[in-house]
């Protein structure tokens, strides 16, 4: 197999600053130990033919010891040690103290999926069997996504038995134990994406428990927060995203009556929308920012879109407060094409809402 997946390369993949740090410790450790042992074997196999049994041994000789050998052997492999635990020491200082301002992130290891969750209400589901999940689980899979040069300390946890934490690249591993927290803290410095494995054996499924870690840019992070961008491996807005808050009350509000993505929409495909240039009626255009988002909710009217009809009711602050008017921006901001959603929900209509379908035009309201 060719794939970078299976390979097991002799310098594996760095991506964080305790990598790093531990792989400089690593190969130290190992370079003395082999050399030692290597000079120590390379000793024993010399006096075996050195010194082996001849056909006429003659008397053994008296030998006496030496201090000077033996305060040598006690004392340099001493000072070897003692540069392991202090060097040792200072990377595992390293390891349990993240800045103050690292940001962070909850994980819930759970037979047999990782849950994460950010300080903004951002959930995404790692690992697991889709068939195992509840609807709302299965929406949210995806990677667990951070941010490059910003430090993220993860805080870790279990709802049924030990599970452990681990990402190769970053060279860490933390156990998950039930009603415990344990903490560990990522810089990372490498785009790109990297595994998650349970490094404990926690039962039948316990090879589900796998993932991916994407290390992004600042921006690419910044635009995922607000649900813009879809960097965790599915189309929709991360749950508890503004824009996954404006998905539900686009649902909810019946928008999807109207803006839909087939041939019996009664109003403007939303996908790709945002920052395009909308012709009106009567000629002119406007760029679809979130000035005009927020009037066409607001006052549908004001400004129709050409070729449809002004159907569409206005939402005042007692209908969509400014907190959900910003949510539905955020939404339509990062509804990308063929990501409109089906409406799997019952909800009354809006007062002022049309029940009838209108009379057949070139299209529907705004």
């Amino acid at each position: 197999m060719n794939s970078p997946d299976y390979w097991l390369p002799f310098f594996p993949e760095r991506a964080s600053t305790l990598a790093d740090q531990f792989e400089a410790l690593f190969w130290y450790i190992a370079i003395t130990s082999g050399t030692v042992g290597l000079g120590v074997y390379t000793a024993i196999f010399y006096f075996c033919v050195r010194y082996r049994r001849s056909n006429s041994p003659g008397p053994t000789p008296r030998i006496l010891g030496s201090h000077k050998l033996e305060l040598a052997w006690t004392i340099v492999p001493l000072f070897v040690f003692l540069s392991y635990f202090g060097w040792g020491l200072v990377v595992y200082n390293y390891a349990v103290h993240p800045p103050e301002d690292s940001m962070e992130v909850f994980v819930i290891g759970k037979q047999w999926m990782w849950k994460a969750q950010y300080p903004d209400g951002h959930r995404v589901i790692i690992g697991g069997n889709p068939r195992n999940m509840s609807e709302n689980e299965r929406a949210n899979i995806g990677k667990l996504v951070l941010p490059i040069h910003r430090p993220t300390k993860v805080t870790i946890t279990s709802e049924d038995v030990i599970h452990d934490f681990g990402i190769p690249a970053f060279r860490s591993k933390m156990d998950a134990l039930p009603g415990r927290y344990t903490t560990a803290w990522y810089l990372p410095t490498k785009l790109g994406e990297y595994h998650i494995f349970c490094d404990q054996y926690c039962g039948t499924w316990h090879s589900l428990m796998v993932g991916k870690v994407k290390v992004v840019t600042g921006e690419e992070f910044d635009q995922w927060l607000a649900g813009h961008t879809p960097l965790q491996g599915s189309d929709n807005a991360v749950d508890g995203s503004p824009a996954s808050a404006g998905q539900q009350l686009f649902l909810k509000l019946n928008c999807i009556n109207c803006h839909s993505a087939n041939a019996q929409g009664r109003a403007p495909v939303l996908e790709g929308l945002y920052g395009q240039r909308v012709p009106l009626r009567g000629g002119g255009g406007e760029i679809a920012d979130d000035h005009y988002i927020m009037e066409s909710i607001r006052k549908p009217r004001a400004k129709v879109a050409d070729g449809w009809e002004a159907i569409m009711p206005a939402y005042d602050e007692s209908q969509v407060s400014a907190e959900q008017l910003n949510q539905l921006v955020a939404y339509i901001r990062s509804l990308k094409k063929g990501a409109t959603p089906v409406s799997n929900q019952r909800f009354p209509a809006p007062n002022g809402a049309p029940t009838e379908r209108p009379a057949k035009t070139s299209g529907g309201g705004n």
